[in-house]
């Protein structure tokens, strides 16, 4: 592998590790690995899928077409490989390729991850300008160095240690959503997501952003707008009315395919400003129960009714991890 670089991709939602240095203490990547996945499924019944390649791109496109349908859960990518089995992939197999790109490239003849690798970057630059527009040089470099198999960025450990400036959740909706009582379920459930995951890590926060993709499919439309609350919060029914007052004023009543939910602006949440008229102590004390129940017994334990209505997704996401089946 180049420069001798192990780079394992382990998704529960997206893990990297880097094992260069462990190679002399704990064997070969493929072991590495494999004790990972059986110390994992033994401490948690969770079965993870591990790809192995000499950066993150190729060890997350390892994860994803193979390790992830593969009987053993890991598989290896060599750059040496890359021609032999990267390449001769459908092109939305790529990382970063998505529908509407897919449909996109495909109108310039790009069928594969091997018909962009093997064009010239000049050229395959020139048919992005001329199909794009003149900003899409970098993108069109993006997906070249992709499909190439080059990243040379490193894996940073200490990125675990730097506070987020945001906490967000998106969620693809199973079919589009019309009525106004099925968005608001998604909205709620999305806002239970970040301000839940706002408490455990100890953060409350002053901006709240609401994003809608809507149907059509071929033009989808859309907004991703946000509002500063009066005082931070983390709490789910204050973030709540905001997240509705966003989506109204925005939304202009097309079939919702896509929601998201984010709060940034974050601080330390035991710094936070008294109200004279809400008992805030109850209120907090009441989230940290339901938290707590939570995390002992799995999401489902408790739900709010609307949850269990047809537009609700919480309880089939309350048996995913990452989006997947655990």
């Amino acid at each position: 592998m180049n420069n001798g670089i192990q780079i394992l991709d382990n998704r529960i939602d997206e893990q990297f590790l880097d094992v260069t240095g462990s190679l002399s203490l704990f064997g070969d990547p493929v072991s590495i690995a494999s004790e990972i996945q059986q110390k994992v499924v033994s401490q948690t019944g969770i079965w993870i899928r591990i790809g192995i390649s000499s950066n993150k791109m190729l060890a997350k496109m390892a994860t994803d077409i193979w390790a992830k349908k593969n009987e053993s859960g890991i598989f290896v990518l060599p750059p040496s490989d890359i021609a032999a089995l990267l390449w001769s992939q459908p092109i939305r197999s790529m990382f970063g390729i998505g529908s509407r790109m897919e449909r996109h490239l495909e109108r310039l003849g790009l069928h594969t991850i091997g018909d962009i690798a093997r064009t010239p970057l000049p050229r395959l630059q020139d048919k992005f300008r001329s199909h794009f527009g003149k900003q899409s040089d970098i993108q069109a470099e993006v997906l070249w160095r992709t499909a190439n198999g080059l990243d040379h960025s490193p894996v940073k450990p200490e990125t675990l240690d730097t506070p987020p400036k945001s906490i967000g959740h998106m969620m693809t909706l199973p079919r589009d959503y019309v009525q106004p009582a099925e968005v608001e379920t998604i909205l709620l459930e999305l806002t239970e997501e970040v301000c839940r995951d706002s408490r455990r890590k100890g953060y409350m926060g002053s901006v709240v952003t609401v994003h809608c993709i809507c149907s059509p499919h071929e033009a989808p439309t859309g907004f991703s707008r946000q509002m500063k609350l009066p005082d931070p919060t983390n709490r789910t029914e204050k973030i709540y009315e905001t997240v509705k007052k966003i989506f109204y004023t925005f939304w202009n009543h097309m079939p919702v395919k896509r929601a998201g939910v984010t709060l940034s602006g974050l601080m330390n949440d035991q710094l936070y400003q008294l109200d004279f008229f809400e008992d805030q102590e109850r209120s907090r004390a009441l989230e940290k129960v339901t938290d707590t129940l939570r995390d002992r017994y799995g999401q489902a334990i408790i739900m709010r009714a609307s949850s269990l209505t047809n537009a609700g997704q919480a309880l089939e996401r309350s048996v995913k991890i990452g989006g997947h089946y655990k």
